[in-house]
């Protein structure tokens, strides 16, 4: 199957807003609810991105699951059923919970000077967004010095009610456990200290809208019936005093932090927990992965956490030896090896002698080079170019390669003995594209780090820079993300949030795809502000047209010039532009086309 870069689709601007317009029309209507503090209603919107070829749907850069409200129905019908009403309503209200206080988190990470008022009423608003349920203030009151909270509201359209009297009929409870739990969560975590919501009046009761009040725990006289969260102290420790680093964390020191694995994915905690498993064992590593993935600070990670943390970690990037010098790095030459060689000196090996070795890039060393490593890997022993005696080494190799030595194997360019023996115990490091969760993360970290660097002051990023980094390709991987982060912490002034015209220097990001992201008015976002249209040079420019394309719009515009172009010429572009849409899907290409797949097949194979 052929494969091509992912590229964002063009979808009609129509279909978007008509996907949206609900969420649009209670986003605007919201303003005049909440008041129109910082951050606003429009603000709020602009943190959402839709990336459909990647399957994401992102949220203040976290990934958010779109589901049909009779599945979600159906599911809590389930539970009900399965486990009984006061667990099933448990297990919402603590989801609730912690998905509030989640979301509280995220909002004062992301506006820490926003004003108090606002910052709660971004809480309803992003409920609305989420099709959960439309809000009406009715009382609102918060005093966070003096430690005063009221606030009591009308839910309407709820949709959690909705599917409660869909398969279990009206009734004396109050329904709405999932949305209590949030609104608590998302309170208490804001405030640090303990907020309940309760339901006054619900749908389900009978009547036409439900109805909540919330206040501090301790104002409610029978605070034992609600669903308490045992880990509710660790979101108020934090959520408006920053999270705490791990333990050892200094960002002061450049090479505490550059030790620290940043991330939380499955694909990146799954190679996480192998390193973790093989780390203390005398087992030789090959790590894998593309370039910039963190090889090299996985061997580190794994020569810190073995028994041989207190000899020496010897680094040898084996790509940028010439042929000649190889071996001489490697194992080392007496004097009088060869021309220049004044000294005797000893090779990596020689070095890493009790400690650990780390080879980048094992797959560029010669055959031979590689039959003199594996023969020091077997017989725990080197000779040094010039020299005639053996040397006894005890050291434990690490290998990385950003190939498939397999493949390499196959192709004869890497000895088949030698790939056995180093591939005991094989960690894929996944790339930044299979991790994206990680990324808003990982900005972070290299955000502080650079700040400390560099004497900087910058406050965060904008929600246009965070979505803009979530679709993007990253060839470079982690290494170029940190790039970027870099490269914006130099161009931003102290004070401002970092944007993507800080980082989008000398056209870097032209030909990036952007987004699908909504504005309040329901409208597309796009890579940069409006006031910025008249600065041709911050703008990118629009990719010309293949020139097969320009001569079939002459023709079909009526042009008497010759065509000059083959059918088999416009199927072939037909057929990658169809792959480049869907990401190298040969059968959603040719539904794309109207071709069938053994035609786009037959199409691929005479390319």
């Amino acid at each position: 199957m052929t494969t091509v870069p992912p590229e964002q689709p063009d979808v009609p601007d129509d279909v978007i807003q008509r996907l949206l317009a609900n969420r649009r029309d209670l986003l605007v209507d919201s303003s005049s609810q909440f008041g129109t503090g910082f951050p606003s209603a429009r603000e709020l919107a602009e943190t959402v991105a839709f990336a459909p070829m990647q399957g994401n749907i992102w949220l203040f850069g976290r990934r958010y699951l779109l589901m049909q409200g009779a599945a979600f129905g159906q599911i809590r019908r389930e539970l009900v059923n399965g486990l009984g009403l006061e667990k099933a309503r448990g297990i919402y209200t603590r989801t609730g919970w912690h998905a509030g206080a989640r979301l509280a988190e995220q909002v004062a990470k992301q506006w820490p000077e926003g004003d108090h008022d606002s910052l709660f009423a971004a809480g309803p608003r992003l409920n609305m967004l989420e099709g959960m349920v439309n809000v009406e203030p009715i009382r609102f009151e918060i005093d966070s010095n003096a430690g005063l909270f009221y606030a009591e509201m009308f839910w309407h359209n709820s949709l959690e009610a909705q599917e409660h009297i869909a398969h279990h009929g009206s009734g004396s409870d109050c329904v709405c456990w999932m949305q209590t739990g949030f609104a608590s969560g998302y309170a208490s975590a804001l405030l640090g200290r303990m907020v309940v919501f309760r339901e006054t009046e619900c749908r389900a009761n009978g009547y036409p809208a439900c109805r909540i009040v919330g206040k501090p725990a301790e104002q409610w006289n029978d605070l034992e019936s609600d669903t308490s969260d045992p880990e509710a102290d660790i979101f108020f420790s934090h959520i408006l005093h920053g999270v705490p680093e791990p333990d050892g964390y200094d960002e002061s020191s450049e090479q505490t932090s550059t030790q620290i694995m940043v991330g939380s994915s499955a694909a990146f905690v799954a190679a996480q927990k192998m390193l973790q498993r093989v780390a203390p064992t005398q087992a030789t590593v090959l790590l894998t992965g593309e370039s910039g993935v963190g090889k090299e600070l996985f061997a580190q990670y794994l020569h810190r956490h073995s028994s041989r943390k207190q000899g020496p970690l010897v680094t040898l990037n084996c790509a940028s030896l010439p042929e000649h010098l190889v071996e001489a790095e490697l194992f080392g030459a007496e004097r009088g090896a060869y021309t220049g060689a004044d000294r005797t000196r000893p090779g990596r090996f020689e070095r890493a002698n009790g400690g650990t070795l780390f080879l980048d890039e094992i797959a560029s060393l010669s055959l031979d080079a590689q039959s003199k490593i594996l023969r020091a890997l077997q017989e725990g022993e080197i000779e040094r170019v010039g020299g005639d005696k053996p040397i006894r080494v005890n050291v434990r190799l690490v290998a990385a390669a950003n190939v498939q030595l397999r493949d390499e194997v196959q192709a004869g360019r890497f000895r088949e003995d030698l790939f056995y023996r180093l591939n005991v115990y094989p960690i894929h490091i996944p790339s930044l594209r299979d991790r994206r969760d990680d990324i808003p993360e990982l900005m972070e970290h290299f955000l502080r780090r650079y700040c400390q660097r560099h004497t900087r002051n910058v406050v965060g990023f904008t929600s246009r820079l965070v979505n803009t980094l979530l679709t993007h390709p990253f060839a470079g991987n982690i290494r170029e993300l940190q790039n970027l982060i870099e490269r914006g912490v130099i161009s931003c002034d102290d004070g401002e949030a970092m944007d993507l015209r800080h980082i989008a220097l000398n056209g870097d990001l032209a030909d990036q795809p952007v987004p699908l992201g909504l504005t309040a008015e329901g409208k597309l976002t796009t890579p940069f502000p409006a006031e910025a249209k008249s600065n041709d040079t911050a703008r990118p420019k629009p990719r010309p047209l293949h020139p097969a394309v320009e001569r079939l719009n002459a023709f079909l515009s009526g042009s008497d010039e010759q065509l000059q172009t083959s059918l088999e010429e416009i199927e072939q572009l037909l057929v990658s532009q169809a792959l480049n849409r869907t990401a190298g899907n040969v059968t959603a290409a040719a539904q794309l086309i109207g071709m069938s797949r053994a035609q786009v097949n037959y199409r691929l194979k005479g390319k």
